[in-house]
C-alpha cells in the first residue's frame, strides 16, 4: 500500500475551503429540492417521501463501481466541475417542471440529480487527500462531514419552512409556485458554485484502467477489495454504522413528532407541513450536536487521526441512546440529550472516515469510497426496513432507542478492540 505523503507547509487550504463551499451547497440543493418536492406532495395530499428516499439511494446500487472507476481514472476535479454543472442543468429543469406544474418532469430531474450526487461523492472525497495530504486528513475531512451535516439541515429546515411560509402568504392555491421560487433560488446559488468550481487546482489520475463493462456489475469484486483490507474493512463496519444509526434515529424522531402532535386530518396540508415543521426542529438539536461534535472532533485529529476518539464516539452514542429511551419527550433534558446523541456520534465518524480515505491505495481510492458508499446505502435501507419492523411491532420510541443502545455498546466495543490508526 502506498504510504500518504505529508504536505503541510505548502496546503492550498483556500482551495479546500471552495471544495467544502462547493459539497455543501450540492448536499443543501439535493436535500432542499427533495423535501420541496415532499411539501409539494402533502399539498398534492401524495405521499412522496418514499419514492424520493428510493430515487436517492438507487443511482448508489447501481452505479458505485462506475463513479469509483471515473474518479481515479480521470481529473477529479474536472469530474466535479461537470457535476456541478449538471447539477445546474438539473436544477433548471426542476424549476421549470414546478413552474408548468409538471410533476413528472420535476420528480425526474430529481431523479437525474441522485444520480449526479453519486459521481459527485467519490470526486470531492478524492479530492480531499490530494489537496490537504495525509497529515491534514483528519482534520479536513472531519469540516467536510460538518458542512455536509449542516448543508442538510439547512435544505431540510429552510424548504419546509419556505414552503409553509409561502402556502400561507399566497393562499392555499399557491402550491407550484411556492415550490417553483425556492428551487428557483437554489439554481442561482449552483451557477455561482460552478463558477467557483472552475478556479478549483487539477490534480493527475491516479489510475490507468481502462473502461470495461463489467464496472456495470462489479459491486461484489469492489466489495471485496475493500473486505480484504483489515483497516478498511473495520473503518466502513464503524462508518456503516453511524449511517445505520442516523436512519433509524431520523425515523424515531419523525415518529415522536407524530405522535407528538397528532393531525386531525392528512387532507388539511398546512397542518401536516406544521407538523414536518415541528420534526425538522427535532432534526435541528440532533444534527446541531453532530456539528458541534464533529467539530471537536476534527480538532483533536488535526495533525493525527486519533481513534480514540471514536471509541469514545461509541460510549456515548451508548449512553445518549440509554438516555433517550429513559427521558420523556419534549422536556429539556430530552433535547440535551439528542444534542449529547449527536455530539458524540460524529466524533465517533470523523476519524473512521479520515482512516478510510488516508489508508485507501491512492489508485484505488475512488473504488474504496464508491464500495463504502454502497455499504452505507444497503446498510440505510436495512434501517428503514427494521425501524418499520419496530414500528409495526408496537415498540415505542423509547424501546426502539434501547435497542439501538445495544447495538451502539456492541459497535463501540468492535471499533475499540479493532481499529487502530
Amino acid at each position: 500500500m502506498q504510504q500518504p505523503d505529508s504536505k503541510a507547509s505548502t496546503t492550498p487550504w483556500g482551495s479546500f475551503w471552495s471544495l467544502t463551499v462547493i459539497q455543501s451547497m450540492n448536499a443543501l440543493n439535493e436535500k432542499g429540492v427533495q423535501f420541496l418536492l415532499i411539501g409539494l406532495g402533502i399539498w398534492m395530499a401524495m405521499e412522496l417521501q418514499y419514492s424520493l428516499s428510493v430515487l436517492i439511494v438507487l443511482p448508489f446500487v447501481l452505479f458505485s463501481p462506475l463513479g469509483g472507476w471515473l474518479a481515479d481514472r480521470w481529473c477529479k476535479t474536472r469530474l466535479l466541475q461537470a457535476m456541478v454543472l449538471l447539477q445546474v442543468v438539473v436544477l433548471v429543469g426542476m424549476t421549470l417542471g414546478l413552474w408548468l406544474e409538471n410533476l413528472p418532469l420535476a420528480i425526474g430531474s430529481f431523479g437525474v440529480f441522485c444520480v449526479q450526487a453519486m459521481f459527485f461523492s467519490p470526486a470531492k472525497k478524492g479530492l480531499v487527500k490530494d489537496i490537504v495530504g495525509s497529515e491534514n486528513i483528519g482534520f479536513a475531512s472531519g469540516v467536510m462531514e460538518i458542512s455536509t451535516m449542516l448543508a442538510l439541515l439547512v435544505g431540510q429546515i429552510g424548504a419546509l419552512y419556505l414552503i409553509y411560509t409561502l402556502l400561507k402568504m399566497w393562499g392555499p392555491d399557491s402550491g407550484w409556485q411556492a415550490a417553483a421560487l425556492p428551487c428557483a433560488c437554489c439554481t442561482v446559488g449552483a451557477v455561482v458554485v460552478f463558477i467557483l468550481s472552475l478556479f478549483m487546482p487539477r490534480y493527475p489520475a491516479q489510475s490507468s484502467r481502462p473502461f470495461s463493462w463489467n464496472l456495470l456489475w462489479c459491486h461484489f469484486s469492489q466489495l471485496r477489495m475493500l473486505w480484504s483490507n483489515k483497516v478498511l474493512r473495520n473503518s466502513e463496519i464503524g462508518i456503516g454504522y453511524f449511517w445505520f444509526l442516523a436512519s433509524v434515529m431520523m425515523l424515531i424522531v419523525l415518529q415522536m413528532a407524530a405522535e407528538a402532535h397528532p393531525v386531525a386530518s392528512k387532507a388539511d396540508f398546512l397542518q401536516v407541513l406544521g407538523q414536518q415543521k415541528d420534526s425538522a426542529l427535532l432534526f435541528a438539536w440532533l444534527s446541531g450536536g453532530s456539528i458541534t461534535g464533529g467539530l471537536c472532533a476534527s480538532i483533536i485529529c488535526a495533525k493525527k487521526i486519533r481513534t480514540w476518539v471514536a471509541s469514545a464516539g461509541g460510549v456515548g452514542m451508548t449512553l445518549g441512546c440509554v438516555t433517550l429511551a429513559l427521558l420523556p419527550y419534549g422536556t429539556p433534558c430530552f433535547f440535551a440529550a439528542l444534542t449529547f446523541t449527536g455530539f458524540t456520534a460524529a466524533g465517533y465518524l470523523v476519524p473512521l472516515n479520515a482512516l478510510l480515505q488516508d489508508r485507501a491505495d491512492n489508485d484505488k481510492r475512488g473504488d474504496v469510497i464508491a464500495a463504502g458508499n454502497l455499504v452505507d446505502c444497503f446498510l440505510g435501507m436495512l434501517a428503514v426496513g427494521i425501524q418499520g419492523g419496530m414500528n409495526v411491532a408496537g415498540l415505542t420510541p423509547q424501546i426502539q432507542c434501547a435497542i439501538l443502545a445495544v447495538g451502539s455498546a456492541i459497535v463501540a466495543i468492535f471499533i475499540h478492540r479493532h481499529t487502530k490508526a
